[in-house]
C-alpha cells in the first residue's frame, strides 16, 4: 500500500533520509534509472530521439541521469535546458550535467519539432501558479512534439499539493512519480494530466497513515481471492441480485455480469415480476426468479445466498423501502446496499443497518451521500461526510468518484486511483456493485472487496480509454474486459502502477 504525501512532507522526508547517510547524489541516481527503465519499455533505441526538458533544480537533476543511462544503452538523446550558462542550477543538477556530457551528451538550446519520446523534467513538486519564462516556451514545445510523454514526478504545470493546473500543463502519458504519490496527482483536474502514474521506490522511508492509502498493483494483488485447482461452483459463493423494474430493467443484468466475471460461482436475479419479461432468460449464466413488488412473503430465502445486492434499479417507491426494511430487519447474510436502497434510508433504517448482525456495504455516488448527509460539494466536506457515514452506520462505504475513497467504519480512509469520465454513464455503479458482490461471495471481507472492485474497474475504464476513447466506453464494456484487466493483475505486470494504461506504449 502506497501512501500519499505533500509536496512539502515528501521534502523533509527527502532531507531525513539525505541527513541519515543517503547522499543527494544516490537518490538522484536511483530515480533516474527508474526512469530511463520505464522509457526503454516503451521504446527501442532504434525509433529515434528522445528529447529531455530539463529545469534548474533536482527534477532536472532526475532527467540528466536518465540521459546519461540511456545514452549508454544505445539510446539517442538531446537535452534541452530551461537555463543557460549564466543561470544558477541545484549542485545535483550541475554534478549530473557533467556526468552526462562527460558521457558524450549533447546539450542544445535549439527548438525541436519532433521526437521518437519526450521526458518532462522541467519542475518537480515545487509548482504552483502558472508557468513563466522559459519554462513556459519549453513546456509548450514539448507538449507540441506529437510525442509520447514521460514525466518525472509531476507533469510541469501540475499544483503537487492542490492538483490546480496551469493553461499550459504538460499532459503526460506516463508519470513517474517518486517515493510516494504527491496528493496533486490523485485530485481532479490534475490527475488528468499524468496518464499512467508508476510509482517508484528510491529508498525513501514513507510512513505508513491510515488516512492515507492508495491502492497499487501489487495490492490488488494480494486482494485477489485465491483459487484451488480443485474448485467448484460452490467454493465461490451465490450472489443474490434483489434489483430492477419496469422501467429500468438493465440494471439487475449489469450486477449480475460484474459478479459473475468477478469470479463468483452462481448468481440469481430476483426482479419484480412486471419486469420479469423483459430480464429472464437474458443472461444464461445466471438464475433468474421474481417477487412481487412490495410483497415480502414473495422474498425468497435469505439463508441459500452468500451476500446479497439490494437496491439497483428499483426506483425510489413506497414498495422498494418496504422490501429494503424488511431485509435489514429479519435477513442476516451480508448486503450490498447501493442505488434506490440507500434513496430510501432515513433515521429508522439507518439504525437498523446499525444493528445489521451480518456485514453490510454501501456505494453512494456524490449526489446519494448528498442526500444521506446534507454534506456540500466541496471534496473535503463530502470525504468527511463519508467518513462520519461509515462511523455513525457501521459499515464501508466507497464514494464513487475520481479518486474514489473507500472509508471504514474504524477510521481508515483508502484513495482508489484507477478509473475515467468514461465510467460516467448509467450502469457503470451497477456493474461495480456486482463486482463487490461477487468478491464478497467469495470470501473476501467487505471493505477489501470494495477497494479491489473499485481498482478493478477502474483499470479497465483506463485500459480501454487508452485503446479507445473513454467517452465512448459502456458498462458492458467493463464486463468484457475485466478478465483481461484480472489476468493483468494475477501476471504481476505493471510494478507500482496506480493508474492508467499499464501496457505503456504507443504504437
Amino acid at each position: 500500500m502506497a501512501f500519499w504525501q505533500t509536496p512539502s512532507e515528501i521534502s523533509e522526508l527527502d532531507k531525513k533520509t539525505i541527513n541519515a547517510g543517503t547522499p543527494g547524489l544516490v537518490l538522484m541516481e536511483r530515480a533516474g534509472k527508474a526512469v530511463a527503465r520505464i522509457v526503454k519499455s516503451m521504446i527501442t533505441p532504434e525509433i529515434g530521439t528522445v528529447v529531455i526538458y530539463v529545469g534548474p533544480g533536482n527534477n532536472g537533476g532526475d532527467g540528466f541521469v536518465t540521459a546519461r543511462f540511456l545514452l549508454e544503452s544505445g539510446y539517442r538523446v538531446l537535452i534541452r535546458p530551461a537555463f543557460g550558462s549564466s543561470n544558477k542550477i541545484s549542485e545535483n543538477c550541475r554534478v549530473n550535467m557533467n556526468c552526462f556530457l562527460f558521457s558524450g551528451g549533447t546539450i542544445t538550446h535549439e527548438p525541436q519539432e519532433s521526437a521518437a519520446l519526450a521526458i518532462d523534467a522541467l519542475l518537480g513538486v515545487g509548482f504552483s501558479g502558472t508557468l513563466q519564462g522559459s519554462t513556459l516556451d519549453l513546456a509548450i514545445e514539448c507538449s507540441g512534439l506529437d510525442a509520447p510523454i514521460v514525466a518525472i514526478d509531476m507533469p510541469t504545470g501540475v499544483d503537487g499539493l492542490t492538483g490546480k493546473c496551469d493553461k499550459s500543463a504538460i499532459h503526460a502519458d506516463v508519470t513517474v512519480t517518486i517515493a510516494a504519490p504527491k496528493l496533486g496527482l490523485l485530485l481532479p483536474p490534475g490527475c488528468g494530466y499524468c496518464g499512467s502514474l508508476i510509482l517508484e521506490d528510491i529508498g525513501i522511508h514513507i510512513p505508513e497513515n491510515n488516512m492515507r492509502k492508495v491502492v497499487t498493483s501489487e495490492d490488488a494483488i494480494e486482494l485477489l481471492p485465491r483459487r484451488p485447482v480443485d474448485s467448484h461452483k460452490g467454493n465461490f459463493g451465490k450472489v443474490l441480485v434483489l434489483a430492477g423494474s419496469e422501467k429500468m430493467p438493465g440494471a439487475p443484468q449489469m450486477v449480475t455480469l460484474g459478479a459473475l466475471r468477478s469470479g463468483c460461482g452462481l448468481v440469481e436475479m430476483c426482479v419484480p415480476l412486471p419486469a420479469s419479461p423483459m430480464i429472464s432468460g437474458r443472461i444464461p449464466e445466471s438464475l433468474c426468479t421474481y417477487f412481487l413488488p412490495g410483497d415480502v412473503t414473495s422474498l425468497p430465502d435469505s439463508s441459500t445466498y452468500s451476500v446479497a445486492v439490494l437496491g439497483p434499479g428499483m426506483q425510489k417507491t413506497a414498495h422498494t423501502e418496504k422490501i429494503v426494511r424488511y431485509v435489514l430487519g429479519n435477513w442476516k447474510i451480508p448486503l450490498v446496499l447501493d442505488a434506490d436502497a440507500l434513496n430510501v434510508i432515513d433515521n429508522t433504517t439507518a439504525e437498523m443497518i446499525r444493528a445489521y448482525p451480518s456485514e453490510i456495504v454501501i456505494t453512494p455516488h456524490p449526489g446519494e451521500l448528498k442526500r444521506l448527509t446534507a454534506c456540500g460539494d466541496d471534496l473535503n466536506a463530502r470525504y468527511a461526510a463519508a467518513g462520519k457515514t461509515a462511523k455513525a452506520l457501521n459499515c464501508a462505504v466507497l464514494l464513487k468518484g475520481k479518486p474514489s475513497l473507500v472509508f471504514s467504519q474504524n477510521g481508515d480512509r483508502t484513495t482508489i486511483p484507477t478509473g475515467n469520465h468514461g465510467l460516467a454513464t448509467g450502469g457503470s455503479g451497477d456493474v461495480l456493485a456486482g463486482i463487490v458482490a461477487g468478491l464478497i461471495a467469495q470470501g473476501n471481507s467487505g471493505k477489501d472487496s470494495l477497494i479491489l472492485a473499485a481498482y478493478l474497474l477502474g483499470l479497465t475504464a483506463d485500459i480501454l480509454a487508452s485503446e479507445s476513447s473513454a467517452r465512448s466506453i459502456i458498462p458492458t464494456d467493463i464486463t468484457n474486459n475485466l478478465g483481461r484487466t484480472i489476468a493483468y493483475i494475477e501476471q504481476g505486470k505493471g510494478t507500482g502502477l496506480l493508474f492508467g494504461n499499464p501496457y505503456w506504449t504507443r504504437s
